[in-house]
């Protein structure tokens, strides 16, 4: 608990959601739970267990359940980011990453499963590294050395080594522009931005930033300082070693789950930054992100899965901060339901644009010039929207 003195009466802040973060050792073994049991008491069902938990049980408990009104005061952030309990969280659930990997692998490797139970544990198993991949975006944003080598053993784990580098100098520079592969805009479908734009750009992004690295030092950028190629290699050797010891099927799961992974982080951008555009300043210069720059939501359980990674916009207005001191901010621009929901809406653009467009016209007040508007749908949107002013 901490106290603050404000206009000489003391406030306490308690930390509401302080011993629920204790969760996130438990959440990656979701997936070898599921096959324990579901071969054990013959439930095929059970393999799916996760892709349940997240898109019908957290849907239903965020829709339902009142929203995280834990919000930690401006004037004490410094003292609740240095509260090294939240450090310890993170890294405790770093091992149940590789040993839930490791047991999954382990029993496709000795099981003989039908097509849907493999394809079951699989997307389960992506899930949970989609959950991976909170855990070390949240480590690799950090400056310390230590945190971000920990980042990167949990990317590599979950089979996305170069995001972190694609992440740091592409989206957070360009972040709600025109010019950002991981900010979606405005008639653009979910299978366009993953496809053609995210997925893709985050490899070259990646790379561009290590080639000037390596040039500014006069040396190739194939070299061990590429902080992208030592993530690869980290997965190379972990998917390896995995495949060596149970077997070539293992490989199929591996290569499977990471692009379940994949699709898992295309979702959350696509809701994060949805039509949403900085002003272009006269020197051709984009003005600084604000919180009106991400779509935000509030839910108590998708906030304790992901890190309070769906408190976007104060992400992006200091993207060291640590995840306990992420604040609510009111009057950021809101998704309409809980990410599970808005996923399974993304995956159906004509029920996305319909939930999504009105808000993004909102938040621009109908001026079509301050959205990011997918070129080859502009004359639609225009002609929809100016027929409805």
């Amino acid at each position: 608990m901490l106290s603050v003195n404000s206009e000489a009466k003391e406030e306490f802040y308690k930390d509401k959601r302080r011993f629920f973060w204790l969760s996130q050792p438990f959440l990656p073994l979701l997936p070898s739970l599921s096959c324990w049991f579901g071969y054990t008491y013959n439930v095929p069902i059970v393999y799916w267990l996760t892709v349940l938990f997240w898109f019908v049980l957290i849907a239903i408990l965020d829709e339902t359940l009142p929203a995280d009104n834990n919000n930690p005061p401006e004037d004490l952030l410094s003292e609740i980011e240095a509260d090294n309990y939240y450090y310890k969280v993170l890294f405790a659930s770093t091992p149940s990453y590789l040993i839930n990997i490791t047991y999954v692998c382990w029993f496709v490797g000795n099981h003989d499963l039908p097509l849907v139970d493999y394809v079951g544990i699989g997307v389960s198993l992506g899930i949970v590294s989609g959950l991976g991949l909170a855990v070390g975006h949240e480590l690799g944003h950090k400056t310390s050395y230590f945190f971000r080598r920990a980042g990167k053993f949990l990317l590599g784990i979950s089979g996305v080594p170069h995001f972190i580098v694609g992440h740091l100098n592409g989206h957070h520079r360009l972040v709600a522009t025109p010019d950002d592969s991981s900010s979606s805009k405005m008639g653009e479908s979910l299978y366009h931005f993953g496809f053609m734009r995210q997925q893709p750009g985050f490899y070259r992004e990646s790379w561009k930033a290590e080639k000037a690295k390596a040039d500014r030092s006069g040396k190739s950028v194939w070299n061990l300082e590429n902080e992208t190629l030592q993530q690869h290699l980290i997965t190379i050797v972990l998917f390896g070693v995995l495949t060596w010891v149970f077997g070539w099927p293992v490989l199929l799961l591996l290569l499977f789950q990471a692009y379940v992974c994949w699709w898992y982080l295309t979702l959350i951008e696509y809701c994060q930054h949805y039509g949403l555009k900085r002003e272009l300043q006269s020197d051709g210069s984009y003005k600084k992100a604000t919180m009106q720059h991400s779509w935000n939501t509030n839910m108590i359980m998708s906030n304790n899965l992901l890190l309070n990674f769906v408190r976007h916009s104060p992400h992006h207005l200091s993207s060291v901060r640590w995840y306990q001191a992420l604040r609510d901010m009111e009057t950021a621009p809101r998704l309409p339901y809980c990410y599970s929901i808005m996923f399974i809406a993304a995956m159906f653009p004509p029920i996305f644009y319909r939930l999504m467009d009105k808000r993004v016209m909102d938040w621009a007040g109908n001026d079509m010039e301050k959205i990011n508007i997918y070129q080859p749908a502009q004359r639609r949107l225009i002609e929809k929207w100016e027929n409805k002013g």
